[in-house]
């Protein structure tokens, strides 16, 4: 079979830069600024951990509403704070995932879930047991609201496709090899090496940065057409070993 021709570039494609959004004017020769996903991923998780204490104040706050009910809002304020500043922290902490991947495979990979546990169990404790005041009515709309801001809060808060140090490693990798620069789609889960691969065709507005930016917003997928697919697993092996972590080992 002939080799396959070059995608052709889009005449109407913009590129725009992913940490400012400003329009990117395409230079091969630019050096990029190293990486800071270290510092970057600390202060995410810092940023989490703050979200998920304001979360169990939230908490603790609905409960006294529960043992103290006197109108519904103040109780039902307290659980969509509580869910609110729970997904928000999960969202850091996912992105600081991303950005820094854990050693350890389950626990901080899903360490939203847990805190969420944390901050909403107590909830339907209290108030099964301790609401004996509050009028049947406001019970029943309180425990509704609050299951369905713990289902919609634990969702947001799974890792679903959990990132490993292999998997950062790889593409960075793959990403020396084809230039530096990472391209994405707005709501596309691939990042892409080659701006006007087939697949961005139908992407008039497209984002460059480094891979720590594709990953960081959740592009973690490989494009099998410009980034190597599943064909880079082979090649991460072959420069780093056979030592190295299965980079597939995440994979639906």
């Amino acid at each position: 079979m002939a080799e396959e021709k070059k995608s052709k570039s889009r005449a109407d494609r913009v590129i725009l830069s992913a940490k400012d959004g400003s329009v990117v004017e395409r230079d091969p020769e630019e050096k990029r600024p190293a990486s800071q996903r270290k510092s970057n991923a600390g202060k995410k998780r810092l940023f989490a951990v703050i979200l998920w204490v304001l979360a169990i104040v939230a908490e603790i706050v609905a409960i006294w509403t529960f043992n103290h009910f006197s109108v519904l809002w103040p109780s039902l304020a307290a659980i969509i704070a509580d869910a609110a500043l729970c997904i928000a922290a999960a969202q850091f902490w996912k992105q600081a995932n991303r950005l820094d991947p854990p050693k350890g495979k389950f626990l901080k990979n899903q360490f939203g879930v847990i805190m969420t546990l944390i901050a909403f169990l107590p909830l339907g404790y209290f108030l099964l047991k301790s609401s004996k005041d509050m009028p049947p009515g406001a019970k029943k709309i309180i425990a509704v609201v609050a299951a369905l801001a713990f289902v919609l809060t634990m969702g947001m808060s799974i890792e679903y496709n959990p990132v490993s140090q292999a998997d950062l490693d790889q593409a960075e990798l793959m990403a020396i090899e084809y230039g530096g620069a990472a391209y994405w789609g707005k709501y596309s889960k691939s990042y892409h090496f080659d701006p006007d691969c087939r697949t961005l065709q139908n992407s008039s507005q497209i984002y460059e940065g480094t891979i720590e930016e594709a990953f960081e917003l959740g592009k973690t997928d490989p494009c099998d057409f410009c980034a190597g697919g599943g064909e880079s697993k082979s090649i991460f092996e072959n420069v780093l070993g056979d030592n190295a972590e299965d980079p597939d080992a995440q994979e639906e």
